[in-house]
């Protein structure tokens, strides 16, 4: 006590949402895909969210397809798709690396 606020002021420029579905071995874990993610450093993105996973035809047996939002924004302007482009290729190479992840089509 007393209660803190928790509303903030809304943005002044839209964002760019990105959804990702990277195949990674059933061994992997969310919290490992987040730390990769987190530590490529994009430097626009906002948010990582977790959407869900999935298992089943056609992603091979003994791997999961993992879905998740990167949310991307530019305080000072409006963002375009060739900004937001580099960092999530930037991403997915890290995950191809430090994972052996296939970005799922």
């Amino acid at each position: 006590y007393p209660p803190r606020r928790n509303a903030r002021q809304l943005p002044r420029f839209p964002g760019i949402e990105r959804d990702l579905s990277v195949v990674v071995a059933e061994k992997v874990r969310w919290s490992q895909v987040h730390q990769h993610v987190m530590e490529t450093r994009p430097a626009l993105l906002e948010e990582v969210r977790f959407i869900g996973t999935y298992r089943g035809k056609p992603v091979p047996s003994g791997c999961k397809s993992v879905t998740f939002r990167m949310v991307f924004r530019d305080p000072a302007s409006t963002l375009r798709h060739e900004q937001v482009d580099p960092q999530v290729h930037a991403v997915v190479e890290a995950l191809k690396k430090n994972l052996g992840a296939e970005l799922r089509a």
